[in-house]
């Protein structure tokens, strides 16, 4: 069993700008996602928590 690399909105443009600094991906696009379900996630009280291998299976269009 592996553990998902959850982070948070901001961590995850973070991560994406570490690969693509010119990303056009935003924080609203992420948010988005999430709240449509596309992409797993879990709502804490203030923010998302964004699975991170998710989110790029989604992008690259692996995603189920």
């Amino acid at each position: 069993m592996t553990i998902p690399r959850m982070r948070t909105i901001t961590g995850t443009i973070a991560e994406i700008k570490a690969i693509d600094p010119m990303t056009a991906v935003t924080p609203n696009c992420v948010r988005t996602l999430c709240k449509s379900g596309k992409i797993r996630c879990v709502f804490t009280e203030k923010k998302f928590l964004v699975d991170l291998d998710d989110l790029f299976k989604c992008f690259s269009g692996l995603h189920d």
